[in-house]
């Protein structure tokens, strides 16, 4: 791709970023997806590439290689994504391990104490935002991917993903701070 296709997507030419877009995404989305593994998230990560270039546009038109760029911002994403990936899986486990444990210990416990989870995770569903709670329900409960939630809502796929991410902050952070109440409470009771 030339230097002066980019020239003109900084000076806002929609028409030289739709050919950027269809040049780089065909190269993008292989790459991307050698890394993640995952169709539906090498998509995702594609189009936050294509924001990020409108959003930034005029620096990367400045670049010696706004090519380098665009792959270079696919591998930072891909990783990224890896990274939370695995933070969440480690999470995961965790809890998983917890409750292994604790039902070693007491089966009709830890009935009780999945029981208090759920009660505890749909009570933080219902403290967040209506427009966060529509999202989060969107894609957790119903499946949906942040593109047909984009779609279905008239938002882009950017700010879905931001609202499930602030949301998620907030119920990990309601949940462990009543888990922490709770289990004073259950420690102290024995």
């Amino acid at each position: 791709m030339n230097a002066e296709l980019f020239t003109l997507l900084a000076a806002g030419d929609e028409t030289a970023f739709r050919r950027v877009f269809h040049y780089y995404t065909p190269r993008l989305r292989p790459f991307v997806f050698s890394i993640v593994k995952s169709n539906a998230v090498a998509e995702e990560i594609v189009q936050d590439i294509f924001l990020k270039l409108w959003a930034n546009r005029e620096a990367v038109a400045q670049k010696e290689n706004p090519s380098s760029w665009l792959f270079t911002v696919a591998a930072r994403q891909s990783l990224s994504f890896l990274r939370h990936m695995s933070v969440e899986r480690r999470y995961i486990d965790s809890v998983k391990a917890q409750i292994a444990q604790h039902s070693l210990q007491n089966p009709i416990e830890d009935r009780l104490f999945l029981r208090e989870e759920e009660a505890l995770l749909k009570k933080a569903v219902e403290i967040l935002p209506p427009r966060q709670k529509l999202i989060y329900t969107l894609s957790r409960h119903e499946g949906f991917s942040h593109k047909q939630i984009a779609d279905q809502l008239n938002i882009s796929p950017h700010t879905v993903k931001n609202h499930i991410i602030t949301a998620l902050r907030t119920l990990q952070d309601f949940v462990r701070k009543a888990s922490i109440i709770v289990s004073c409470l259950f420690f102290t009771a024995n």
